[in-house]
């Protein structure tokens, strides 16, 4: 009788221990959870957004963030290393412009850590609520595909 006892708070064990919800996902340090972004521009947070696509096409990798009025489109290169190609910026954190390698200052620096992607540089561009007068800005962009 002992013995089926035992048996019974044996498998009552391991039935409560399989209803228990599994640990939440923690990215490494450095990483974002697949599928999310997050974005600065001049030194400003501009929220974060998990409307993320990444479409990679031989060498080059289209990361599009946000929506069409408000995120980012970036073309990264992994041909020979990591390069930021073209950088367009719509109206996030009260800036739209763009960084397109080899035109102006190649200022566009990329790294990834696992899945992320760390795009960095300067834009030129406009302040949205002063259109006309055109600006320079810093963006600082975190994407995980």
């Amino acid at each position: 009788m002992r013995t089926h006892l035992l048996v019974a708070a044996a498998i009552v064990s391991v039935l409560a221990g399989c209803s228990s919800e599994p640990p939440q996902y923690r990215p490494a340090p450095g990483a974002l959870v697949a599928g999310t972004a997050q974005a600065t521009v001049n030194g400003q947070d501009a929220g974060a957004t998990d409307a993320v696509q990444c479409t990679t096409i031989g060498p080059l990798t289209i990361i599009k963030t946000g929506d069409d009025t408000g995120g980012v489109t970036a073309m990264i290169s992994n041909k020979d290393q990591l390069r930021a190609e073209s950088v367009a910026i719509r109206d996030l954190g009260g800036f739209t412009g763009s960084y397109n390698a080899g035109l102006g200052d190649d200022t566009a620096k990329v790294g990834m850590t696992g899945r992320t992607y760390d795009i960095n540089g300067t834009a030129e561009g406009f302040d949205t609520d002063s259109p006309s007068f055109r600006n320079s800005g810093t963006f600082a962009i975190k994407v995980s595909c």
